[in-house]
């Protein structure tokens, strides 16, 4: 049971969080768009019109930039959402998370080079997540980045221990934009294949189903963060795997 609680406390921080994140984008919004009137227009179309604005577009650059440093939620929790709406320029939204995610790299390393950040102050980050990325730059160098999709180990602890190791800057801002694209694919790609089936139902219950994923989210983040709690062993597995799969690669090209 207690368990349960927390999932449900780590639900209402996140909930809150989110909302608070956006409520600035929102209101400026509001402000450039006075002839909106939410009483006349259906929440979701409400949503809609919104997360088509240039408002929108900076919540999701701020949102990704954000990600890199303190942030805690991943642009994909509402990208991919978005995906089943009708919004507009949906592919400007992907370009500015782009952007945000090398923008707030790159603020990310100059952080960790000029202050004394540490990482772990920041919600849902562990000691171990941090030695455990110590441990991939060392074997891999910049390649330990390949962890990150998959590890569940938040970005931000890539970026703020990179300086610590002799690795290209350039290559790793490049690597690491790089790799969320490929990501950002793989889960485009599912999830048009879903839309025929769940656009209809998600466009009409958007927010319940937020809500929902918000609440999954909070489940996930919170058995991630135990997972690197004080039993974990941080260990090199996996290093040899992709020093593998490198070195396959190189012999293609």
């Amino acid at each position: 049971m207690s368990y349960f609680i927390e999932i449900i406390l780590s639900y209402l921080f996140i909930q809150a969080s989110i909302l608070i994140f956006v409520a600035p984008f929102y209101l400026l919004y509001k402000h450039y768009h006075p002839e909106i009137s939410f009483k006349h227009l259906a929440l979701n179309s409400h949503l809609e019109d919104f997360l088509s604005s240039k408002q929108a577009n900076y919540l999701i650059f701020a949102w990704a930039a954000s990600e890199a440093i303190f942030w805690f939620v991943i642009p994909e929790f509402l990208l991919l959402l978005v995906i089943f709406l009708r919004v507009k320029s949906k592919r400007t939204l992907l370009i500015y998370d782009i952007l945000g995610t090398a923008f707030g790299t790159v603020l990310g390393l100059v952080i960790s080079v000029y202050t004394n950040f540490d990482v772990t102050k920041v919600p849902y980050i562990t000691q171990n997540m941090v030695q455990q990325v110590q441990v991939w730059y060392q074997g891999l160098g910049s390649f330990g980045l390949f962890f990150q999709p998959f590890s569940g180990v938040p970005y931000k602890v890539f970026v703020i221990n990179v300086h610590n190791f002799d690795i290209n800057l350039m290559w790793f801002i490049f690597l690491a934009v790089a790799i969320r694209i490929a990501r950002y694919y793989i889960f485009y790609l599912v999830f048009v294949g879903l839309y025929p089936f769940l656009h209809r139902i998600v466009s009409r219950n958007y927010i319940p189903i937020f809500l929902l994923s918000c609440f999954i989210f909070s489940a996930l983040f919170l058995k991630v963060y135990h997972s690197y709690g004080q039993n974990y062993v941080v260990d090199d597995k996996g290093v040899k795997g992709i020093e593998n799969i490198i070195l396959l690669i190189k012999e293609k090209l």
